[in-house]
C-alpha cells in the first residue's frame, strides 16, 4: 500500500500488541506508545480459550504462543471439602472444538507479542495526557512533552483508560465486591485437582503450566483497597486453611514476592465507544471481571476485527471503518461483561443458605450446563 494510513496504539498490553501485529498484516503503519518506561515480565497464567486461538492463528502467532503453553483439560467444579459439584469430562467441548483451551504464562504472551511487533514500533515511556482531533488527523501528547500524529488513534490502554477518559469523561470503574489473588509455583501435577473450588465468598482455582509449574487463583468477599496485615501469603493461608488438598500446599510454595494481589473491577458497557478518528479497544472499551477466562480473548477478538476493517478502507473511510468495528463488537464484548459479572456474584455468593442453594443446582444441572455455555462463549467469530 502507497503511503498507508498512520495508526497510533496508546497501550502496550495484549491488546494493543495484538493490534498493532493485526494493523500492521493489514498494510497499516502502526506506532505503539507505552506509558510504562519498560516492559518487564509480569502477571501469573492466563487462559486462551478456543475464540483466542483461532484469532491468533490469524495473525500467525499460534504456534509461536502455543509452544509455551499446555492444554487445559478435565478441569473440576468442588466444595471447599473437596465434594465434587461439577465433575471433569472435557469430551463434549473437545469433539467440538479439538484444543479449546490452553494455559500459558502472561510474561511468555507479551514476549511472542513484542517480538511480532518489533522494537521499532514501540514507544516506553510515553504516558498519553490528551489527544486532539482535527478533519485531517489525530494528535497525542505525552507527559515527557513530545507529541504524535497520525490518521487513527487507537486507545487500549487499560481499566484507567485516559483515551476514554477524554471521550467519555474519567468516572471510576466498578468495584465488584471481591479481591484476587494470583500466582505462579513449581509444584507437582499429579497432586492437582484442576479447576474450582467454591466456598462462602472466597474461590480457588488451579491449573498446569509448562515446565512443572502451576497457575493458581484466589478471591475472597472484602472491601476495596484493603491491605493484608501480615502479609499476602499469610492472609491466604488463613483464609484457605482446611480446604482440600493441595490448596494449602500450593500457596505454601509459593514464594511472597510472586503472590500478586488486585481488587476486582468492570465497567457497565458503552453505548458507544470512540468517535471520529479514535475508538477504544480491550480492557479500555470493555473491561470485564475474570470469571469466563475472556479479558485477554476479546481483546484479541477486537485487534483482528479492527484491522479488517481499517485494511479494508480508504482514507476517506477511516471514520466509518472505525465506527463498523465498534458496530461488529459491541454486542458480543457486552454480552461477556454482563455473564463475567453475573458469574462472579454467583460464585462469590457468601449466605449460607443461598450457597448451599447455588450447589444443589449446580450439582443437579451444572455439567450440561456448564459446557453448553462454554461452547458459546468460545466458538469462534474472526
Amino acid at each position: 500500500m502507497v503511503n498507508p494510513p498512520r495508526v497510533l496504539v496508546i497501550g502496550a498490553g495484549i491488546g494493543g500488541l495484538s493490534a498493532a501485529i493485526a494493523l500492521t498484516r493489514a498494510g497499516l503503519d502502526v506506532q505503539v506508545y507505552e506509558r510504562a518506561a519498560e516492559l518487564a515480565p509480569v502477571g501469573a497464567g492466563i487462559s486462551l480459550w478456543k475464540n483466542a486461538l483461532v484469532a491468533l492463528e490469524r495473525i500467525g502467532l499460534y504456534d509461536a504462543i502455543r509452544a509455551y503453553s499446555v492444554t487445559a483439560e478435565n478441569a473440576g467444579l468442588r466444595r471447599s471439602d473437596g465434594r465434587v459439584l461439577v465433575a471433569a469430562d472435557s469430551t463434549p467441548l473437545r469433539d467440538r472444538f479439538g484444543e479449546y483451551l490452553i494455559i500459558v504464562h502472561r510474561a511468555a504472551l507479551q514476549r511472542v507479542l513484542l517480538d511480532a511487533v518489533g522494537p521499532d514500533c514501540v514507544h516506553l515511556g510515553h504516558a498519553c495526557i490528551a489527544i486532539h482531533e482535527d478533519a485531517s488527523g489525530v494528535t497525542a501528547r505525552f507527559s515527557n512533552g513530545t507529541e504524535a500524529r497520525a490518521d487513527v488513534l487507537i486507545g487500549a490502554d487499560g481499566l484507567h483508560s485516559v483515551v476514554r477518559a477524554r471521550l467519555h469523561g474519567d468516572q471510576p470503574p466498578r468495584y465488584c465486591g471481591y479481591t484476587a489473588w494470583r500466582g505462579v509455583t513449581s509444584f507437582d501435577h499429579a497432586r492437582l485437582r484442576v479447576g474450582e473450588t467454591w466456598g462462602r465468598g472466597e474461590r480457588f482455582g488451579q491449573m498446569p503450566m509448562r515446565d512443572g509449574q502451576v497457575y493458581w487463583f484466589a478471591t475472597a468477599n472484602v472491601p476495596a483497597d484493603r491491605v493484608s496485615a501480615d502479609g499476602e501469603k499469610a492472609e491466604l493461608l488463613r483464609r484457605f486453611r482446611n480446604w482440600h488438598d493441595p490448596i494449602e500446599a500450593i500457596v505454601a510454595a509459593t514464594p511472597d514476592a510472586a503472590i500478586l494481589r488486585n481488587d476486582m473491577y468492570d465497567r457497565s458497557p458503552l453505548r458507544q465507544w470512540g468517535r471520529g478518528r479514535v475508538t477504544l479497544l480491550g480492557d479500555a472499551a470493555h473491561p470485564m471481571t475474570p470469571n469466563l477466562g475472556q479479558g485477554g480473548c476479546q481483546a484479541i477478538e477486537d485487534a483482528i476485527v479492527l484491522a479488517s476493517k481499517l485494511g479494508a478502507a480508504g482514507r476517506d473511510a477511516l471514520d466509518a471503518a472505525l465506527r463498523a468495528y465498534e458496530d461488529t463488537r459491541r454486542a458480543r464484548t457486552t454480552k461477556m461483561v454482563t455473564m463475567s459479572r453475573r458469574a462472579g456474584s454467583v460464585a462469590q455468593l457468601e449466605n449460607p443458605a443461598l450457597v448451599a442453594m447455588r450447589n444443589a443446582l449446580v450439582r443437579t444441572v451444572g455439567g450440561r450446563l456448564q459446557a453448553s455455555q462454554i461452547a458459546a462463549l468460545i466458538e469462534p467469530v474472526v
